[in-house]
């Protein structure tokens, strides 16, 4: 049970890598992270600017002392964008652009059934790539919609990169470098997995375990033409790395963003549906499955709540499902992004959502975005729980008007807009402590 909410305010603002400074024009507009040691825990995070809409750029990862809001240890690229890719290989140049890093692994030094993990101290992080094109008389970035609908189909793929935490445990090495995530047994060709799909897109929340041997892994990927399914992530011990093993059937045609929980003996999925976009508002889609490989679920959508906004569910510390999102109908603005609120989620009575509660309020806050610029209080990520009575989210807060006067009807960012955008920090403090994620031998063991 949650005892209350605490707001501590922007975590990630700026970034010191070349090029991906707030003097360069960039602020860090996505996070996740996982514990890679007993005492250091990794953001991974994607930097964005202010060209157009979604202008995303660069993975960076920051390796934190102690927890993932200590003291940065280092500081380093994943992927770094260019503006000079000729994706089409036609003459023409766009830009790179690298979204929604998402991680997963085991620490080093973790316990599994009380012996040492054999796939301890292997990670892997992976993000969404695709072209962009920025107009070069305006400098503008323009929108997916306003491009060739081939320059999305034949750049937007899902990447992934797999390192480990060096012996001084002041730096990550790389054990794979950066390469499209395709299933195993489709390493070369047209097709990249067993469904029937041209692309994929990358969901927003972390895999979660799979196995109890915490070997396999799971995750809901984002395909071709509104459709969703499960996707198995195992390590190989002979290779040492983690590999894509399985796809389960495809679900819906209007589902993207899903996410996934274990609930006591079987499996919660929930997406964001795309047609709210066109209503103003609509139901978030759940499911209910002992098999997320086997026969598709049937799909819950509930009256409560209702949202265009990005929707990110967990299983929390304390076992309890929660949904975090915005709902216009409550919002005291209505306004689709601001507040974001927390539900808790029965998923014995069809999914209804209680015990609302107000993670950040943007207006209530004073955060000194100008009203016509917008604003957006939105990704929310519940972080693994490291231990304790306290579990750490994070979420953005940003201007929705960018250098694009046509973004938001003539109003263009200004410095004002810009300085409070980044990922804030929130702690849910449950009414009892509960053992983190991970077991440590004892110290000196």
């Amino acid at each position: 049970m949650i005892a209350e909410t605490r707001h501590h305010g922007i975590l990630l603002h700026d970034c010191s890598l070349p090029g991906e400074t707030h003097a360069d024009g960039r602020y860090i507009g996505h996070a996740n992270g996982i514990q890679v040691s007993r005492r250091r825990f990794l953001l991974v995070c994607g930097t964005r600017g202010w060209r157009g809409t979604d202008d995303n750029a660069s993975i960076i990862y920051q390796l934190r002392d102690g927890a993932y809001d200590g003291p940065i240890v280092k500081e380093g690229f994943f992927v770094r964008t260019i503006i000079d890719w000729d994706a089409m290989e036609d003459g023409q140049l766009y830009v790179k652009s690298h979204v929604h890093p998402i991680a997963f692994g085991v620490p080093k030094g973790a316990l599994v059934d009380g012996r040492p993990a054999c796939n301890e101290n292997v990670f892997a992080v992976s993000w969404l790539r695709l072209a962009r094109y920025v107009d070069p008389e305006t400098g503008l970035m323009l929108n997916v919609k306003e491009t060739n609908a081939r320059l999305q189909a034949s750049t937007e793929v899902v990447e992934w990169v797999q390192f480990r935490l060096n012996d001084a445990e002041d730096d990550i090495e790389i054990i794979q470098p950066a390469r499209i995530l395709r299933q195993k047994g489709f390493g070369t060709g047209y097709a990249f997995c067993d469904a029937e799909v041209r692309f994929m897109r990358q969901t927003m929340a972390s895999p979660t375990l799979y196995n109890v041997e915490c070997t396999e892994w799971i995750l809901y990927g984002d395909f071709e033409s509104r459709h969703i399914a499960a996707m198995k992530l195992s390590f190989n011990v002979d290779r040492g790395v983690y590999e894509w093993t399985q796809t389960g059937p495809l679900i819906g045609e209007d589902f993207i963003e899903p996410c996934v929980a274990r609930y006591r003996d079987t499996w919660i999925v929930t997406a964001r549906m795309w047609s709210s976009h066109d209503s103003g508002g609509g139901p978030v889609a759940w499911m209910r499955t002992e098999d997320p490989f086997g026969v598709p679920p049937a799909v819950v959508r509930p009256p409560a709540p209702t949202t265009t906004a990005p929707v990110t569910m967990f299983a929390c510390a304390d076992g309890v499902i929660r949904l975090l999102t915005g709902d216009p109908t409550v919002s005291p603005y209505h306004h689709q992004r601001n507040p974001l609120y927390c539900w808790d989620v029965d998923p014995d009575h069809h999914f209804v959502v209680t015990n609302r509660c107000v993670i950040f309020d943007s207006y209530a806050a004073g955060v000194p975005i100008r009203r016509e610029s917008g604003i957006a209080v939105d990704q929310a990520k519940v972080l693994p729980h490291a231990g304790g009575d306290s579990q750490l989210l994070l979420h953005r807060v940003r201007p929705v008007a960018t250098n694009d006067p046509r973004k938001m009807k003539g109003v263009v960012v200004n410095e004002q807009d810009k300085s409070p955008a980044g990922m804030y920090t929130a702690a849910i403090r449950y009414d009892q402590a509960y053992p983190g994620l991970w077991k440590f031998a004892s110290e000196g063991s």
